[in-house]
Order: C-alpha cells, then structure tokens, then sequence
C-alpha cells in the first residue's frame, strides 16, 4: 500500500521538478533580459527565483532519498557481512525517517505557522514569507513516508535471506 502511495507520490514529485525547474530557468532568463536589454530588473524576478531555487533543493532531498541517492559511506557497507549491511540499512532509514518527521515535518510546521502569525511578506512578490518555510515540512513529511517504505524493503530482504538460507 505505502509503495503504490510513494510511487504516485514520487512521479507527482518528478513533474512537479521538472515543472519547478522550468520555472526557474525562464525566471532567470526574464531577469537578465529585463535588466541588460529593458535597462531595469523586473523587481519579482530574484525572489521567485530564490523561492524556487529552496523548493528545488527541499524536493530533491526528498526525491533522492526515495531513489536512496544520498550520500552514504557504501565503501565502508560494502566491506560487512550481508546481514550487518541489512541492519545498517535499517538504522540508516530509521534515522532518516525520524529526522524527516520530527525536525522537519513537525519543527518545520511550526516555524511556517510562526512565520504566519508574524505576518512577514516578501515585498516584491507580496506573497507570505511562510512559502518558503513550507518547503521543511513537506519534503519532510515525503521523506517520512519514503523511508517507511525503505525500512519495509529491508525488513522484506532480510526475511527472504533468512529463507534462503
């Protein structure tokens, strides 16, 4: 159940990337055409770009840790007993889900409700200054949820190993 939600979940997070990150090219490219050949920067162009440029960063976080991309000492895993690697593993995602739940999605909720009652506004998009805080604790919440599914595909090797065996 959880792996067709993360599948459905990771493809929507691919688009929405891609989609991001078109955004933030054409962003950029208005930017040097307004201020190099119109004589001014239209004013909006460098915030979207940074609000972009954090949603990018936050997404792919998430989405790498669902392709289990992240940085990791394989070098030193690899050189274990299949079984220590299993655990390992298993610790690996446990920490990387508690991280993704606790601190991000949880601290971050609450630094996007802070940000709102605060009232702060980003002046040249007049937008809330709590978007850019969203970001925490949604590509928290999608890592939680991806590394719930990484911890059952360990829990799923390490039976089949054991009946291999």
């Amino acid at each position: 159940m959880i792996k067709t939600l993360n599948d459905k979940l990771g493809t929507v997070l691919q688009v929405l990337m891609v989609v991001l990150f078109t955004v933030l090219v054409v962003d950029v490219l208005w930017g040097v055409l307004t201020r190099y050949v119109l004589g001014g920067q239209a004013r909006w162009t460098e915030e979207l770009a940074r609000l972009v440029m954090v949603w990018l960063g936050m997404l792919g976080a998430a989405l790498v840790c669902r392709e289990e991309k992240h940085l990791g000492l394989d070098i030193l895993m690899r050189q274990w007993v299949v079984e220590v690697q299993h655990w390992a593993r298993l610790l690996v995602h446990l920490c990387i889900g508690a991280f993704g739940l606790f601190i991000m999605a949880m601290g971050g909720g609450q630094l996007v409700v802070q940000r709102l009652e605060a009232g702060q506004i980003l002046p040249a998009l007049g937008i809330s200054k709590a978007w850019f805080y969203l970001s925490i604790p949604v590509s928290g919440a999608l890592i939680f949820l991806f590394s719930l599914e990484l911890m059952g595909r360990v829990v799923a090797e390490m039976k089949q190993r054991r009946k291999d065996t």
